[in-house]
């Protein structure tokens, strides 16, 4: 089974600005597959295919049942729908109602699939989708990253993933998009890390070296 990196992307459907920064900074070959995942309806899936396809050179495509991942393309969710990972094929399956987290259930289905090669990246976002998930791919060996919540349009997301304390990288999205071209570049050894520091707002991105890492090929 191909064993190459997946980064799945949770970020709120009111702020397409921190995906689109984090997609229009990733270098044309990355070696990895990109899923997003939003709290969509109808109405704003089109708005999300369109606004990414504009601001990335990789291929961007609905992410429909039974797809096959590949390096380099970025998989969209659609509408009222929950994604998992299987056999390196993308699930599809409707919104169940009630309250929807595709972040959990995507990152969660991931860490299972993919272990060490599995990363998740919690941007700009209300609630506290994603946490869940980032403790299950931390404790499956994957990478975690999350957006710096000083420049967060809508912090909640970021700082409920960050307060798992299982999160590797606080960065902003154009400094994530650099950490995952790192992380996902032969040779595989990487530096894991994580800071969290108390400041006025809370929060504050930053760095400290914490262990000696690798994302599986």
């Amino acid at each position: 089974m191909d064993t190459s990196p997946i980064v799945a992307v949770a970020s709120s459907a009111g702020d397409l600005e921190a995906v689109s920064e984090l997609l229009s900074a990733l270098p044309a070959e990355c070696r990895a597959a990109f899923i997003i995942v939003q709290h969509l309806d109808s109405d704003r899936e089109r708005l999300l295919f369109e606004a990414l396809g504009k601001r990335t050179i990789l291929p961007v495509i609905h992410a429909h049942d039974g797809a096959v991942v590949e390096q380099d393309h970025v998989y969209v969710i659609t509408a009222n729908a929950t994604l998992g990972m299987t056999g390196g094929r993308i699930c599809v399956t409707p919104n169940p109602g009630g309250l929807h987290h595709p972040a959990d259930i995507l990152f969660t289905s991931l860490a299972k699939e993919r272990g060490r090669s599995a990363i998740g990246v919690v941007l700009s976002g209300e609630g506290s989708d994603g946490a869940l998930g980032i403790q299950a791919l931390k404790q499956g060996g994957g990478a975690t990253l999350a957006q710096y919540p000083g420049s967060a349009r809508f912090p909640s997301m970021p700082i409920s993933a960050i307060e798992t304390g299982c999160v590797d990288f606080v960065l902003r999205p154009n400094e994530i998009a650099g950490e995952l071209a790192r992380l996902t570049a032969p040779p595989a050894g990487v530096a894991r890390c994580a800071l969290v520091i108390d400041d006025n707002a809370g929060l504050s991105r930053g760095r400290i070296m914490a262990s000696q890492s690798s994302i599986a090929y």
